[in-house]
């Protein structure tokens, strides 16, 4: 049974501590190899289990996401039982030894996955990327930092200038949901590396940065919200803008999925901002958004209707609740409540890892954070109105996590009398802006390509073409 909150990405994240237990006999020692599925999504997991004096040390791979050599929090081996605890994930696999394999379970969120793994030799290699961008680079590139208005966050990030007569219009980048490194990376993929070295190519300068508590970027991620990265995205507008060698009058942004709602909020109070680009931004407010990227997600991966019925009616009855009681002091413990009541009105299978009343209390906590409860109740639309420079929004005909249907008509009203702007959508293209055959999040780490050549082309030309 898999149950989950489906933001405007749809990653897992492996981050691990290092440590170690005592063994006694240990039969797991060796490579194992299995696949999990969640969301849809396919990923290879690894468990390399080795014993050192008396100690088993676990190592993770994620091959399908670039990731190797992890090492794992704490591994126990009772007799033919294995359990390796991986808390920074929330996760855990429990697994029992059979013949030449181990059957068991990973658990993580609510989700109970099965994982059947078995011996293998060899290395794993992630999945073949083959746009990344290869040195040398006809434009120039360096290493920037980037101060805000808080003294506790400094953005890293990367500058590409062209070459040839200045001067250049210029971009920066935001990335969507989740805590972002400046290439955007996710399973193997560089999006916003391609992006950044296709427009330098192009004669266009770009900065692309950590997000805040990211790779080389201070600060603490956890606590922000939109509103927050909205900040920091302003003093990366500013730093470009003082660059020289730059068009101060053709300085824009380009946001991809958060980064679509995060721009706009920039730009309706900069009104030096030369122009925004919308990649698969959102029109509506994430209380719209989420459940019906829900639906679709889940339908996609070949959900019971039933069960979609379930889970869309909660997410519906928590998003409403959290529109009226957004303000309470007490939101989180009363939606707990709320949502016990509800999982008995709507007959709810909890997950069999959990119990009504823990459900309740995790799915709380994860709606009313400080990030998930701005995004179910900001609204686009109040910021879109006070925006002057020119707009471009682009969707993706496949895209499931903010879809054309939710999303296309309204963008269109709200840039309907808005000079200079236009909303298109690319048939095929996915949330990531890859081809795509269905659009499902399953498929995001199966193909190759990162970013589809004809919307690069789009984005270039667009720009270039502004008076």
């Amino acid at each position: 049974m898999k149950r989950s909150v489906f933001l405007l990405t749809t990653v897992l994240t492996f981050l691990l501590i290092t440590s170690v237990v005592t063994a006694q006999s240990n039969p797991f020692t060796g490579s194992w190899l299995g696949t999990i599925t969640t969301s849809g999504l396919q990923l290879r997991i690894a468990f390399h289990i080795s014993e050192q004096e008396g100690i088993i040390i676990t190592k993770m791979d994620s091959p399908d996401q670039n990731s190797f050599g992890n090492a794992a929090h704490k591994t126990t081996v009772s007799g033919n039982h294995i359990t390796i605890d991986l808390p920074l994930m929330g996760a855990k696999y429990d697994g029992t030894l059979e013949n030449d394999s181990i059957k068991g379970t990973f658990y993580q969120g609510g989700n109970e996955i099965p994982l059947k793994m078995g011996k293998f030799e060899g290395q794993l290699s992630p999945p073949k990327r083959s746009q990344v961008p290869q040195a040398p680079f006809p434009y120039k590139e360096k290493e920037v930092t980037i101060k805000t208005t808080d003294p506790k966050v400094k953005l890293s990030g990367t500058l590409t200038t062209p070459t040839g007569k200045e001067p250049f219009p210029a971009v920066i980048l935001i990335s969507g949901s989740g805590p972002q490194d400046r290439n955007e990376e996710l399973m193997g993929h560089k999006p916003f590396h391609v992006l950044a070295d296709h427009l330098s190519r192009n004669g266009i300068a770009v900065l692309r940065y950590d997000d805040r508590g990211v790779g080389k970027s201070t600060g603490e991620f956890n606590k922000a919200t939109s509103i927050d990265f909205a900040t920091d995205a302003e003093a990366a507008w500013k730093f470009l803008h003082k660059q020289k060698g730059i068009d101060k009058t053709k300085v824009g942004i380009i946001g991809h999925s958060e980064g679509g709602l995060i721009a706009p909020i920039v730009a309706s109070a900069n009104k030096h901002v030369g122009f925004i680009i919308l990649m698969a931004g959102p029109s509506v407010p994430g209380g719209i958004i989420i459940p019906d990227q829900q639906e679709l997600i889940m339908r996609a991966s070949g959900t019971d209707e039933e069960e979609i019925r379930q889970q869309t009616a909660l997410t519906q009855l928590i998003i409403n609740y959290i529109f009226q009681h957004a303000a309470s002091t007490s939101l989180q413990q009363d939606l707990t409540t709320q949502i016990e009541g509800w999982i008995k009105e709507l007959n709810f299978p909890v997950p069999k890892s959990s119990s009504p009343k823990n459900f309740a209390r995790q799915t709380a906590y994860t709606y009313t954070s400080d990030w998930m409860k701005t995004f179910i109740i900001t609204s686009p639309a109040d910021f879109m109105k006070d925006v002057t420079c020119p707009v471009l929004a682009l969707f993706g005909e496949n895209d499931l996590q903010v879809s054309v249907r939710a999303n296309m008509e309204p963008m269109q009203q709200l840039l309907h009398s808005h000079k200079g702007s236009s909303v298109h959508t690319f048939p095929k293209l996915n949330h990531l802006f890859q081809t795509s055959e269905t659009g499902a999040p399953s498929e995001y780490l199966l193909i190759e390509e990162t970013l589809s050549p004809a919307f690069m082309e789009y984005v270039s030309n667009w720009i270039l073409n502004l008076k």
